[in-house]
């Protein structure tokens, strides 16, 4: 049973590491304006969705002689929901560059430093499910913070823009579109590290 437990552990860790690789392959192709490395992300959301019935199925039924793999249960939902925005990120990616899109300066270097942030907080996120630490919970805590509060200010700043008639609405779309699912990756990355961490510390008698 430790072997198989140890074997789940290691599956959602390189689980949530590899949506630290798709954040990578998502600037690559807005910066690039190439699709290529967006199919790589598409084959890890497929794998996702294929794993995360068992995984949680499995972790749940372990968890019932034991109580420590009790906020485990929940983390293959998280990862499911954070490669589920994935998604919708590369396909808004991929609309932008199929149908040769333009992004203003400004509003590329946000999504950029925006992806840049995710990939900050998920490779913390992933270890913590190894060991936690809650040093590591209020770094990912304060980062999404940042990066919620950043997506507001550029969503609003984004809207001005698009009073001034200074952007197209497709592209605003897309835009939009993009620091929704970015502030959510951060929000189901925040309870991963939360709830482990939540867990493990001495309560109160």
């Amino acid at each position: 049973m430790e072997d198989e437990i140890k074997k789940l552990l290691l599956t959602m860790h390189d689980l949530t590491a590899g949506a630290e690789t798709c954040m990578s392959n998502l600037q690559t192709a807005l910066i690039y304006n190439s699709s290529n490395t967006l199919k790589d992300c598409f084959a890890k959301v497929e794998e996702v969705k294929r794993l995360e019935p068992e995984l949680s199925k499995r972790l749940s039924e372990l968890s019932k002689s034991n109580p420590k793999l009790k906020p485990y249960e929940s983390v293959p939902m998280h990862i499911l929901k954070i490669y589920e925005n994935i998604e919708k990120l590369s396909i808004e990616v991929e609309k932008k560059i199929k149908d040769n899109i333009l992004f203003s300066d400004k509003a590329m270097t946000e999504v950029t430093f925006l992806l840049q942030r995710l990939i900050d907080i998920l490779r913390p996120t992933a270890d913590i499910i190894l060991a936690k630490n809650a040093i590591v919970r209020r770094y990912v805590e304060e980062s999404r913070a940042g990066i919620v509060r950043r997506a507001i200010e550029y969503a609003t700043l984004h809207e001005e823009r698009l009073i001034e008639g200074l952007c197209l609405q497709v592209a605003s779309s897309i835009y939009l579109n993009m620091l929704d699912a970015i502030k959510s990756i951060a929000w189901h990355a925040k309870e991963i590290t939360v709830n482990l961490v939540e867990w493990s510390l001495p309560r109160a008698v």
